[in-house]
């Protein structure tokens, strides 16, 4: 990784190290372009934030500079390792830990701004994630140090009540992690009355553990209140009090539409309502 004070001038200064941001840099390297990789954390984007062993689905890809990657379900450690080793061969030029702050357009140029130093660029890259701000629910007691907006490992967590919120891959895929455990009594509230997104896989999986009995699903369901040692549900039936230990809320994330329109990018009213990242 690159320290210190950086040399200005590049011909591309990319913002994000996840996969598109790293294949980005990869790209700029073939092709002999200077440019520089910022990162805000590490290596690895919203990968880092998976839970342990969880199960990435994915598509061969041809990588520029380092080959063709061909499985089409990895690891989050494996594919991590895979970065790694791209970084050690291809020697990536990257700065970890440094948050892009503002860009800024003189005439033909452009200035990337950060909390330690300012580059000048022709092009800049914006590989930005939506999952380093998770959407909260803006409900009483969410504040408490229950709740959480992901699920690291599901293996630290027995013979809990938990909840989990959503109706997306995330949302499922920690639900049967924490059902998998064994001793955990696992609710999964979703607002809408069916899921209608998840992956095959995903899908099968919530089907057997919900037969197992091991998850109970509760849809057109929403958080009320969140208590010490209990959760108030809204559903068509009723308000519903359930035991609870831990909540995991899996609502999205928001997109950083306020840095985006600082730089410049404009969006349509109905895009950002939508939380779809659009832009002109």
């Amino acid at each position: 990784m690159l320290r210190g004070r950086a040399s200005l001038g590049f011909d591309v200064v990319i913002v994000g190290a996840g996969p598109a941001g790293l294949t980005a840099a990869l790209a700029a390297q073939q092709h002999n372009l200077r440019y520089i990789l910022l990162e805000q954390g590490d290596i690895g984007g919203t990968i880092l934030q998976y839970p342990r062993r969880k199960i990435v689905l994915t598509s061969p890809v041809e990588l520029p500079l380092y080959g063709k990657l061909r499985f089409t379900e990895v690891s989050k450690e494996e594919l991590l390792d895979v970065w790694d080793d791209i970084l050690t061969k291809t020697k990536l030029h990257v700065r970890t830990g440094e948050k892009v702050t503002d860009i800024r357009r003189t005439n033909d140029v452009l200035q990337v701004v950060t909390a330690f130093n300012s580059y000048l660029a022709t092009n800049v890259i914006l590989a930005l994630g939506r999952r380093g701000t998770p959407r909260k629910l803006g409900v009483p007691g969410e504040q408490l140090s229950k709740v959480t907006y992901r699920l690291i490992d599901a293996e630290t967590y027995q013979e809990c009540d938990v909840l989990v919120v959503g109706g997306g891959d995330s949302a499922v895929e920690a639900a049967i992690g924490l059902a998998l455990q064994g001793s955990n009594r696992v609710t999964l509230s979703y607002r809408k009355e069916e899921f209608s997104r998840l992956k095959d896989r995903n899908m099968e999986h919530l089907e057997e553990e919900v037969k197992r009995k091991r998850i109970q699903v509760v849809f057109n369901s929403t958080v009320q209140e969140i208590r010490p040692q209990e959760v108030i549900l809204q559903t068509q039936g009723g308000i519903c009090t359930i035991p609870n230990n831990y909540v995991f809320i899996f609502a999205g994330g928001e997109m950083p539409f306020d840095f985006l329109k600082q730089i410049g990018v404009k969006f349509h009213a109905q895009e950002i309502a939508a939380g779809t990242s659009f832009a002109t």
